[in-house]
């Protein structure tokens, strides 16, 4: 039998919503392999940079545990008793990306959502670059906040269709901007093969400059954009293709754009931090609202016909 009342009832505490929530999921197990074996220190590296990047004013941070080896998992629970971060989710088995970060964000209240792999390093206002091309661009779905023009194909089919016009082809991104993202995924194939230091597509508004494409070891999502799509259980904890399935060809056919900022603010460490990281310099927040405004799509044209518009506009072009 219950005795006496919830005291709780009675004080009627508001609750206090962010406009922006950080997903992260993370899996260190106990292993011997050599690939594991510097990703905690590199998981700290990445934290330590997004607490001096973020205001708690502003950003909530959810770290999902995919059943990590007890030391990363006390330290995280570290972080949550601090109040460092808004929430740790532990799970009892690796479920991989796509099946937790699926879950958290269409679970969340934010307004805009990033999704970044453990192992980002954030440089100074890469929140406030991002959320000016929200603002700037109200069919904006997915905004990274790095020069991705290698991917500005890639599922943007919807961007093509309604920009025909207006995209624009030049030089706008700094060659040492895109040479930081090579090193950092090691890889020169995709960028020089179609000559992307030469040009890039972007847009232009309020003066302000934004790459056309996104890519996907960090993006931040509109909320109403994430809650509009029709989840499908993914199959596997790893499967490659899993996210253009789930979140990048479905946020296409809604009918919103993949876009990034010309500057780079965001570094993938992989399993190494190199020595400028510890060196970097961070510099006093910028703090932007977000405005919140979101043109919905008019989906009465067949997706077929943005994709071969989007298709006949790439033959057309030369970068």
């Amino acid at each position: 039998m219950r005795i006496g009342q919830n005291p709780e009832k009675k004080k009627f505490n508001k609750i206090e919503y962010k406009q922006h929530r950080v997903i992260i999921p993370v899996y260190i197990p106990d292993s011997h392999d050599q690939y594991f074996n510097n990703l905690f220190s590199v998981l700290k590296i990445s934290i330590d940079s997004l607490l001096k990047t973020t205001n708690k004013t502003q950003t909530n941070i959810t770290i999902i545990n995919n059943n990590c080896k007890k030391e990363v998992t006390n330290y995280l629970d570290s972080l949550l008793q601090d109040k460092i971060i808004d929430k740790h989710v532990k799970l009892s088995t690796n479920y991989g990306k796509v099946y937790t970060i699926l879950s958290e964000a269409k679970a969340s209240y934010e307004q805009l959502i990033t999704i970044a792999d453990a192992d980002v390093f954030y440089f100074s206002n890469w929140l406030s670059n991002t959320i000016q091309v929200f603002n700037n661009y109200k069919k904006a779905g997915v905004v990274a906040p790095l020069p991705m023009p290698q991917s500005a194909y890639y599922c943007n089919h919807s961007l093509f269709f309604d920009k025909l016009l207006k995209v624009k082809k030049g030089k706008v991104v700094l060659d040492e901007d895109i040479l930081l993202f090579e090193k950092s995924v090691n890889s020169k194939i995709s960028i020089e093969k179609n000559n992307w230091f030469k040009n890039q597509l972007y847009l232009e508004k309020n003066r302000s400059k934004t790459c056309v494409g996104a890519g996907h070891f960090i993006a931040t999502y509109r909320k109403e954009v994430l809650d509009k799509i029709n989840v499908e259980k993914p199959k596997y904890i790893f499967e490659n293709g899993a996210e253009t399935f789930h979140l990048d060809n479905p946020i296409d056919k809604l009918g919103y754009y993949r876009l990034s900022t010309i500057k780079t603010f965001a570094y993938h460490l992989g399993n190494n931090i190199p020595n400028w990281v510890k060196e970097y310099k961070f510099s006093e927040l910028n703090l932007t609202e977000n405005s919140n405004k979101i043109k919905f799509s008019n989906s009465f044209i067949p997706y077929k016909i943005k994709e071969i518009t989007a298709k006949i506009y790439r033959k057309l072009t030369t970068i």
